[in-house]
């Protein structure tokens, strides 16, 4: 009763000599991001082509001269020029006839679209140097994967730190490239982690019309790239504004995001539907603390960013699917 009343007053209850205060051990913090899979890492391959679209792939690999003609010329100064016939693969063309539902000539258009837009955008040459100002504060990296081998997007919007959209846009586009050079063989799409913990319409968060163009490219030039999109603890004036605008959003789309409570309290045992359980879409020892995982992992850029460029280094992404 005294504890109860003195929560009331504001004031802590006195504790008794004989209780024994247990302290926690401190976290030991693991700096090592795991940008790279490992040998014996469970991988859910992209289902191989049909027999329907092996004849579409080769419909648009007929065309594949006029896809690849006449792109508009990069500068050469970098020396970091875009390799499109290595890009162009019988799996990326999959991908964009999957996006396409089979149509064959929206995929050609698509494709062109996306081979003018890498020789003029050019992410190839977006370099870990250029973007380390972006990536000081950990808002958004790669590190680790789920339990399909999918690699692992965390995004952070309350550690925002810069104001420039054009860079914004860049440094989203760089990460997804560098998600695209971690992934194992066989796999082609990524989870994104979204924490919204800390979400207010006053926070500093990236603008609308930056995010609006990121769904833009995303959809043009990354298409069916998306596994899974995890929203982590959002307060409930999100969950309800999500749910207002949910009819609108595309059903294929929406049936890959879900909500996750980093606590554990809802969707537990849940793969599927508004709130899932985190931990059995993703390994617990694979899974950062903060989003309801095991793994002690801390986002230091001095330790992050050399492995990050020795994977850049080693990786072609325009080479891999």
């Amino acid at each position: 009763m005294s504890a109860f009343l003195s929560g009331l007053l504001g004031r802590k209850p006195a504790i008794s000599e004989d209780t024994a205060v247990v302290e926690k051990p401190p976290v030991v913090y693991d700096f090592t991001p795991r940008l790279e899979p490992s040998p014996d890492m469970p991988v859910e391959h992209t289902p191989e082509a049909t027999p329907e679209e092996q004849q579409a792939i080769d419909l648009v690999n007929m065309q594949r001269a006029k896809l690849l003609a006449d792109l508009p010329a990069e500068p050469t100064d970098d020396g970091l020029l875009f390799d499109a016939p290595a890009w162009l693969t019988a799996s990326r063309i999959l991908i964009y006839l999957r996006a396409c539902k089979g149509d064959s000539q929206q995929a050609m258009v698509r494709l062109r679209d996306t081979l003018e837009w890498h020789s003029t955008y050019r992410p190839h040459a977006i370099t870990p140097a250029s973007m380390r100002g972006e990536g000081a504060t950990g808002k958004m990296y790669i590190n680790g994967y789920d339990q399909g081998g999918r690699p692992l997007l965390y995004m952070f919007p309350h550690l925002e730190n810069t104001s420039d959209a054009a860079e914004h846009l860049r440094y989203i586009v760089f990460t997804m490239e560098q998600a695209i050079r971690s992934m194992p063989p066989g796999v082609t799409k990524l989870t994104i982690v979204i924490d919204a913990s800390q979400f207010s319409p006053l926070a500093r968060t990236v603008p609308l019309s930056t995010a609006r163009e990121f769904l833009n490219v995303l959809e043009k030039h990354y298409p069916d790239r998306l596994g899974r999109a995890l929203v982590l603890s959002p307060p409930a004036y999100f969950v309800m504004f999500y749910r207002l605008v949910a009819p609108f959003i595309d059903p294929v789309t929406k049936s890959k995001i879900a909500f996750v409570d980093a606590k554990g309290l809802k969707g537990k045992g849940r793969r599927d539907g508004d709130w899932v359980d985190i931990r059995e879409l993703v390994d617990p020892r694979m899974l950062q603390l903060e989003a309801g995982g095991d793994w002690t992992y801390k986002y230091s850029q001095d330790l992050y960013w050399p492995v990050l460029e020795r994977m850049y280094n080693r990786v072609n992404a325009s080479a891999k699917v």
